[in-house]
């Protein structure tokens, strides 16, 4: 007759505990009381089995959970599983702990193999069990399609509110606050807003104009310093004239990240969404000047025919003068510091290459080929010329020979 005898395991009392985690997620910042309570949750109960040893809780705050890449606690989380500080994760359910099927079933099968079990409290499945990676292959799917019909819905109403000529989430415009149904001026912003385009077509320098705001004590939005880049921004923002331009990027899908729309998708253009700071023909001067003054960021690249290229020196600052081209002047130089930083810097005025060779073919002669450098001084008129033979003469240009 069989037998069989049972050997019971042997636990040895110095055995060392299972090494504990948790893993948080939530997707909306306006969830915060939750992730808090969830955080002393786990943390209590954890710490409280003896047979246990607290690790930790991996938390990821108004994050979403399409894409580990966007998520650095999860993946610290997955690196110290790799290192051993970790025998088992408890989280609260399929969802939080990721929405991609893919790279939840393949992380899953990566920690199976490292033997570190996944506890899903809501849907009450243990990776390491027998039925536990079947059940998880089927609930992963649910979730990822009702992630997808969720970002279907999303993208139906997006495009509804568009179609109203309303944002689905209002940007935040500084000189402006969204009531709820419209942008609504804010008196004191909307001031510095006008000052700003002012000063900027008086012809001070964006740098220049941060630091005098930063001068008076002025603030942005959110109380910090205002710097150029901040301000390049309201050169971009046609809200200032009352206009919204709706869906300017793009989604592929759920899992992507926003793209610029280039024509790709139907844009929405809203004139008179709101009152106005700036008329449109202030805004579209400070397009036409922030164009001009782009131009001579090029200038070593282009207008290689230029006859005194990299040779013209401003007087006042001691800087080169930069290139720009029209079509009915020809080629004008251009004081670096003040195309940068504005008049307030440096008050020197703009040369005519056209004029100046005329004034040098005038009084000097064919020596044009012979000019190394030349020195332009707008409040005097003149130009100091260097030769290469260490020659120098001072020309006065006459009135009229300066635009």
């Amino acid at each position: 007759m069989k037998t069989v005898t049972k050997i019971q395991q042997r636990v040895s009392p110095f055995q060392s505990k299972k090494k504990v985690a948790a893993y948080i997620r939530v997707s909306h910042s306006n969830l915060e009381h939750s992730f808090s309570n969830q955080v002393s949750y786990y943390n209590d109960f954890i710490q409280n089995k003896r047979e246990w040893e607290f690790v930790g809780v991996y938390a990821d705050f108004a994050i979403s959970g399409k894409s580990q890449k966007e998520r650095p606690e999860f993946r610290r989380l997955i690196s110290d599983c790799r290192n051993g500080k970790i025998n088992c994760i408890l989280t609260k359910s399929i969802s939080r702990f990721g929405r991609n099927t893919l790279e939840l079933l393949e992380t899953v099968r990566e920690l199976r193999r490292l033997e570190i079990e996944v506890v899903f409290e809501k849907e009450n499945i243990r990776t390491l069990s027998v039925d536990g990676e079947l059940l998880l292959t089927l609930l992963a799917s649910f979730a990822q399609e009702e992630s997808t019909s969720l970002s279907q819905n999303i993208k139906w109403r997006v495009k509804e509110r568009f179609k109203q000529g309303l944002p689905y989430i209002p940007q935040a415009i500084y000189g402006y606050r969204w009531n709820g149904e419209k942008y609504i001026i804010k008196p004191h912003e909307a001031e510095i807003v006008r000052k700003v385009f002012t000063w900027y077509l008086d012809g001070l320098g964006v740098p220049s104009i941060a630091k005098k705001l930063n001068d008076m004590g002025e603030t942005t939005r959110l109380g910090n310093i205002f710097t150029k880049s901040i301000l390049y921004e309201f050169f971009k923002q046609e809200a200032y004239f009352g206009r919204l331009v709706l869906q300017k990027t793009y989604r592929n899908d759920f899992n992507r990240s926003p793209k610029r729309n280039t024509g790709q998708r139907t844009k929405y253009i809203v004139d008179n969404a709101h009152e106005a700071i700036i008329s449109k023909e202030l805004f579209d001067k400070a397009q036409a000047e922030k164009k001009i003054r782009s131009k001579g960021r090029c200038y070593r690249k282009c207008y290689d025919d230029a006859f005194f290229k990299d040779k013209v020196f401003c007087q006042q600052c001691g800087r080169d003068m930069l290139i720009t081209k029209e079509k009915k002047f020809g080629y004008r130089y251009n004081c670096r510091t003040r195309q940068q930083y504005g008049i307030s810097t440096c008050p020197s005025k703009t040369l005519s290459e056209r004029r100046l060779v005329r004034t040098v073919k005038e009084q000097l002669g064919d020596y044009l080929g012979s000019i190394q450098k030349v020195m332009f001084d707008s409040s005097s008129n003149q130009v100091t010329l260097y030769f290469d033979d260490d020659n120098i003469q001072i020309l006065t240009l006459k009135r009229g020979q300066l635009k």
